[in-house]
């Protein structure tokens, strides 16, 4: 059937049963159900656990503005479902799993409809007959259970992803079905929708509106001017969506959020290696072993180091140009390939991450379906080659049972995969034993400190440093709480010269500010304290250390403020409330110092020396009636400390208890023969 100017191909219409659809989700739900208790790790820390965006739904504008640098940065619909996740179960690892689970299931779901609905079109449906149903099918199947897919599904943090790229399906099948005159208006609104909301999920969806584009030229239409001119309603919906990418990179930049360091890489040297990514990730399809969670930084690489590699990329490119020109319809897959794996694996350098395989998640699709429909057109061929049926029946049998047998390998293989996020120390070890290198080494060392073995997370920290920037600063706090000074002032002051950008460089110096103040360097504190409040004024930690160091050093003056900073973010901090009080008591404002005094009290009762530095404010005000209860509270906490029977001692004396007061002096001058204010106290009454 040709079309006529403007005229699309419409696809024959199928109404599909609901067993395709239950096959998909139960086989794709059974093969991941491993893995739907297994923790947060790595990124998901800063994703959900520690993500102050997700903690209140109902807050749209803290939702909907991801803190910056983080996973989520510039994906503001990622970030609202995981605001959605919180608001249902908190930090219930398995509702993040859940979710993640059935938004590669709705993928596997919209691939089939699309598949479907691609082969029903005509020039297909007559190669295909009434397969069309059982081709698709096999693609959704093979797919969802193939094993590169696995990172999206099983890294709670690679959720937007698969946001994306159900956006990116849903774009593509929402178009098609609006070539159906009857619900024209609906769809083109709901493909126009889906690639907006694409575009709010992951940079990648770029692409989509283009892959459009494409997929109409060659399914739907004889020429792109006759496409342009029977959709461009549709195409100008589509390219309006690349504003939202433009506001959303333009305002949310993402510099250093794909991982924990930056570094600087030419378009050239990121281009040499992903001439080696590609053709690995190529491999990986075929061969989905090993699978490896991080592949590191680019390497400075030459033509020579690669030109294997780099010259079957190009033929490959090649050949799907090619084959789009002269079978536009085989040559869609291979422009499927090389489209959706653009944006993350050609020219444009992501410094902090060379490779990594959900790049392959929407790639995939286009290979998996490349195999199914040769392995349909092999049992096309068997069968016409028969004489007869009895002769065609074997055929399509052997093929299917491959087909069934593949996919259960897939299936197994993604379930071993799924056992390796199990925790993150795991996960670290299978990229270190996999991909060698120090930023292997550099996780696991870092799991290992929190898993409380610290001494090993110092040995492989220690290898990974002087190749990996970022493993200075795991390395300085593992030092630190080591005990070992000089050695973690020395790694953090390499951290932050090799890093200067990282937010982490906040981090840095806080470490080092404790690590002066354990060594009573305090102008060298305080100065690490100033210039981490210079990077981040509103950082509660720096402005709290500061205030201490500070009134460590009698500066209670400015002390005064930064506690107050750090009490306006951190309010049920009892010793900071404690630390102003005496800030307030020596800068001469003893007066406001009760209500400071009062709240660490309330914070924490049980507190002797709160309850000490009340009394002693409340005595020196006057007020002895209310002194007194905190100073028998203390008194019953800590029986032996003679500052707290110097309190006692007054207000015996206050109360006319004379003897009774002179005891309490007496025994704090036991206690401590040195301390004046009790002998102070004796020669007051007489003693």
């Amino acid at each position: 059937m040709a079309s006529g100017a403007g005229l699309a191909r419409r696809p024959t219409t199928q109404v599909t049963s609901w067993w395709p659809l239950a096959a998909i989700v139960v086989v794709g739900a059974l093969t991941y159900a491993n893995g739907l208790w297994h923790p947060f790790i790595f990124d998901d820390f800063g994703t959900v656990v520690l993500n102050p965006q997700i903690r209140n739904l109902w807050d749209v504008a803290r939702v909907f503005a991801p803190l910056a640098e983080s996973p989520v940065a510039g994906r503001p619909l990622v970030n609202l479902s995981f605001a959605i996740n919180y608001a249902i179960g908190g930090l219930h690892v398995f509702g993040y799993h859940v979710v993640n689970l059935a938004l590669h299931l709705c993928c596997a779901l919209v691939a089939f409809g699309l598949v479907r609905r691609t082969l029903d079109t005509p020039g297909l449906s007559a190669v295909f007959g009434r397969r069309t149903t059982a081709i698709a099918l096999a693609v959704a199947i093979v797919w969802s259970v193939h094993p590169l897919t696995s990172e999206v599904v099983d890294y709670i943090t690679q959720r937007s992803e698969s946001m994306m790229a159900l956006c990116y399906l849903l774009t593509l099948y929402a178009s098609l079905r609006a070539v159906d005159p009857s619900r024209r208006t609906a769809w083109l609104a709901a493909a126009v929708v889906a690639s907006a909301a694409g575009m709010a999920c992951k940079e990648s969806m770029v692409s989509a509106p283009l892959m459009v584009a494409l997929y109409d030229r060659v399914f739907l239409y004889d020429s792109l001017r006759q496409a342009a001119r029977s959709r461009w309603r549709l195409y100008v919906g589509l390219g309006t969506t690349w504003l939202v990418l433009a506001v959303l990179l333009a305002s949310h930049p993402r510099t250093s959020s794909a991982g924990f360091a930056t570094t600087p890489v030419s378009v050239w040297t990121y281009l040499l290696n992903q001439s080696q990514m590609v053709t690995h990730y190529l491999r990986l399809a075929v061969w989905p072993h090993p699978l490896v969670l991080d592949y590191g930084w680019s390497q400075a690489l030459t033509i020579a180091d690669v030109w294997p590699q780099a010259c079957l990329v190009v033929a490959l490119v090649m050949a799907a140009v090619v084959a789009f020109i002269v079978r536009p319809r085989a040559g869609f897959l291979g422009l499927w390939v090389i489209v959706t794996l653009a944006p993350t694996s050609s020219f444009v350098p992501v410094g902090s991450e060379v490779g990594a395989e959900r790049r392959m998640y929407l790639p995939l699709i286009a290979l998996v379906t490349l195999a199914v429909i040769g392995v349909a057109l092999a049992q096309g061929w068997f069968e016409r080659r028969s004489s007869d049926t009895r002769g065609a029946t074997p055929a399509r049998v052997s093929l299917t049972v491959t087909l069934v047998l593949l996919t259960a390998t897939l299936s197994a293989t993604t379930v071993a995969r799924n056992r390796e996020y199990a925790s993150a120390l795991t996960m670290a070890r299978t990229v270190l034993a996999r991909w060698p290198g120090p930023i292997g080494d550099d996780m696991v060392g870092t799991e290992l400190a929190r898993a409380g073995q610290h001494a090993e997370a110092i040995q492989y920290l220690r290898v990974a440093a002087p190749s990996y920037p970022p493993a200075h600063y795991n390395l300085g706090s593992e030092l630190l709480a080591a005990g070992r000074f000089d050695e973690a002032i020395a790694e953090l002051q390499t951290f932050i010269q090799d890093e200067p950008q990282l937010s982490t460089t906040v981090s840095a110096r806080l470490l080092m500010g404790r690590a002066f103040e354990a060594k009573q360097r305090w102008p060298e504190a305080i100065a690490q304290f100033r210039l981490a409040l210079a990077k981040d004024p509103l950082n509660p930690d720096a402005h709290g250390l500061l205030a201490q160091a500070l009134a460590t050093t009698q500066a209670f003056e400015e002390s005064i403020g930064h506690y107050q900073a750090f009490l306006a973010q951190r309010p049920t901090d009892a010793g900071a409330w404690n630390g102003l009080g005496i800030a307030l008591v020596a800068t001469g404002r003893a007066v406001e110092s009760i209500p400071a005094f009062r709240q660490a009290v309330d914070l924490e009762p049980r507190n002797a020396h709160f309850q000490a530095n009340l009394a002693r404010a409340l005595i020196d005000q006057g007020d002895m009636a209310e002194a007194a209860g905190h100073v028998q509270q203390a008194v019953a906490l800590t029986p032996s400390d003679p500052a707290v029977l110097e309190l006692l001692g007054r207000v015996l004396e206050s109360q006319g208890r004379i003897e009774e007061a002179r005891r309490a002096f007496q025994q704090a001058l036991r206690l401590d023969p040195s301390y004046e204010p009790a002998r102070e106290g004796l020669r007051r009454i007489g003693g």
